[in-house]
């Protein structure tokens, strides 16, 4: 009974809430910094890191008026429950969602969006964010309910794409769905069951495109409001490909549609 408990509290600590997490890693922490969109509550730093390093990153956290301090390496470990913070470690607040209206806002002529309906795992959701933010997508729509929270596994999952790229987080993806319809933009669900290819699709037109739950796909509710329904060409047994990797090849599709 004792190893199960240690080990669900480590997984609450590596999880974290939607209210706050830690993250960590000279890269994320560095970059959360510098990107200046999602406020850093609390930083803390080991001991051990050299001189300079230490000066650099105290000197950033205090120009934006952010707490800090120094301490042993073992109690960064303790405080977020893994060994691999390299020095680096930061507590943040709930995540900074964008708003609809900020993207409505900017009346983009050939937009590329992304619409998640509950991706669960939070490894997919950040590789997810990382391939959406490289390959031109403006902006990644997510449900409240069965959707993983921005926390410190998505964050290194996305090397950090979740300070660049807009994140909106809507109650209701069906009403959704409706919005972009009247907004003329096009709804392709991505699903094994389809019989039309991606190359077969022209995505040079505004695009939403759905990618659905590790194990259920896309509900119902949306795929009826889909104007297209398209699979990826495959070969072999396994059946499908996991959510990560799929919209990571769709994307990369539109990409290659759109500008070569």
């Amino acid at each position: 009974m004792v190893g199960k408990r240690q080990q669900k509290t480590k997984q609450q600590q590596l999880m974290g809430n939607h209210q706050k997490c830690w993250i960590w890693g000279k890269h994320v922490v560095t970059q959360t910094l510098h990107a200046g969109h999602w406020t850093i509550q609390e930083l803390v730093i080991s001991e051990e890191l050299p001189e300079q390093q230490r000066a650099e990153i105290s000197t950033l956290a205090l120009s934006q008026q952010i707490t800090f301090s120094i301490e042993p390496a073992s109690r960064l470990t303790q405080l977020c429950g893994a060994k691999e913070h390299q020095g680096y470690l930061a507590k943040m607040p709930s995540f900074p969602y964008c708003s609809e209206e900020v993207i409505w806002e900017k009346q983009l002529s050939q937009p590329l969006f992304l619409l998640l309906d509950g991706i669960q795992d939070p490894y997919n959701y950040g590789a997810i964010l990382r391939s959406a933010e490289v390959l031109g997508v403006d902006a990644v729509f997510v449900g409240k309910k069965h959707q993983a929270a921005v926390n410190s596994l998505v964050v290194r999952s996305s090397a950090g794409a979740v300070n660049t790229i807009p994140i909106v987080q809507v109650s209701n993806l069906v009403e959704l769905a409706s919005q972009f319809q009247e907004r003329k933009v096009s709804l392709i669900a991505a699903t094994e069951k389809a019989t039309t290819p991606i190359f077969h699709y022209n995505f040079c037109q505004p695009t939403v495109l759905i990618i659905g739950n590790e194990g259920s796909g896309i509900q119902s509710e949306l795929l009826d409001r889909c104007h297209q329904h398209l699979c990826i060409p495959m070969t072999g047994d396994v059946e499908s490909l996991n959510a990560a990797v799929s919209a990571g090849i769709i994307l990369y599709e539109v990409y290659r549609q759109r500008n070569m």
